[in-house]
């Protein structure tokens, strides 16, 4: 006979934690009695991920870290019965920016992924030609000390003629992450470029997973969104050198999107129209929900699965595009941001 759920067991209020190491010394028994806020930005693709800490200073006392100092931060519950309690570890940060203002008197410390800094931004002129996606991503892993982990399902793709022209390895990466629809990112010293909406890591492990239910959230807001003038495809020209002309290629339904510039293959062109039209569906719709307790498990890339929303909606898979944490006197919060799963 099934057990009957313990009606008299005893609501505990939920308490949010944290913890902040600043180049490896903890400080959050120093900071927690200043701390005013805390967000975490975490968004999916190739944008450094941002901290920002506030803390009051109206004694005049607090010392801001250094500039290039290394932030790691955690973030979870201390307590409480409808809370997942423990701190999820939140990467490393650089200090980037802090400035003062007041009254209240308040120091701000703002901070970017640790690894997206440095040599990434240095501009350089190179070409790479006959390389595969692999290779490409192994050279600039190692150009930044860095350990490269590309997924196998683009490991193995052409690189016809690729320019990286006065352009950082951060900004090629962009490039070559929008060409293949590929998000391009760096966490714990690795080099990870990954399809967008790949159900699986670089390294093989399947992608995080998360039921999302209406009952959970504070406030939630849909959108559906016109296609570019309800495009649903995108063709791209490449030009052929043995015909002496260009060629067109084209992917997706019948109302296509033309693409701007020439592509130097037809492999490219047929990259770049693919990638488009997968762009074309996850933005069709969104999805943005404020949850009332936060949970720091939601990170970009997770496949959510919307329940108790509307029919249309939960018949719709997602994945978070954008996760905003913050922590100040209310406690712990979470945001995140929705687009279409494909």
């Amino acid at each position: 006979m099934a057990s009957l759920p313990d009606l008299t067991a005893a609501y505990v209020q939920p308490r949010a934690a944290w913890r902040v190491t600043l180049d490896g010394q903890d400080l959050t028994a120093a900071y927690a009695p200043r701390l005013r806020s805390l967000r975490l930005s975490e968004k999916l693709g190739e944008e450094a991920d941002e901290l920002e800490i506030a803390v009051d200073d109206s004694d005049g006392l607090f010392a801001p870290p250094p500039q290039g100092a290394t932030i790691t931060v955690a973030l979870g519950w201390d307590r409480g019965t409808p809370v997942a309690v423990g701190l999820v570890e939140k990467g490393s940060f650089t200090v980037d920016e802090v400035s003062w203002e007041g009254p209240p008197d308040t120091v701000t410390i703002t901070a970017r992924s640790a690894d997206m800094k440095g040599t990434f931004r240095t501009r350089k002129t190179r070409t790479w030609v006959g390389e595969t996606v692999g290779a490409v991503i192994g050279k600039l892993a190692g150009d930044n000390a860095l350990t490269p982990r590309c997924h196998p399902d683009l490991a193995g793709r052409a690189v016809g003629v690729a320019e990286q022209h006065n352009k950082s390895d951060m900004q090629f990466l962009r490039d070559l992450g929008r060409l293949h629809d590929a998000t391009a990112t760096v966490k714990g010293g690795a080099l990870i470029f990954a399809p967008r909406s790949a159900a699986t890591t670089a390294t093989g492990k399947a992608m995080p997973a998360a039921t999302l239910t209406r009952s959970a959230c504070e406030s939630v807001s849909w959108r559906r969104a016109s296609r570019d003038k309800d495009q649903d495809g995108a063709e791209a020209q490449w030009h052929d050198p043995e015909a002496g002309k260009r060629k067109t290629v084209a992917t997706g339904g019948e109302r296509k999107k033309r693409l701007k510039g020439i592509y130097a293959s037809e492999e490219d062109a047929r990259t770049a129209a693919r990638s488009e039209t997968s762009r074309l569906q996850r933005a069709s719709a969104t999805l943005e929900a404020s949850l009332a307790w936060g949970n720091p498990l939601l990170t970009p890339g997770t496949r959510i699965a919307a329940v108790g929303f509307r029919p249309h909606i939960d018949a719709q898979g997602w994945q978070i595009a954008s996760a905003e944490h913050t922590m100040d006197g209310s406690g712990l919060k979470t945001r995140v941001s929705m687009e279409v799963a494909i």
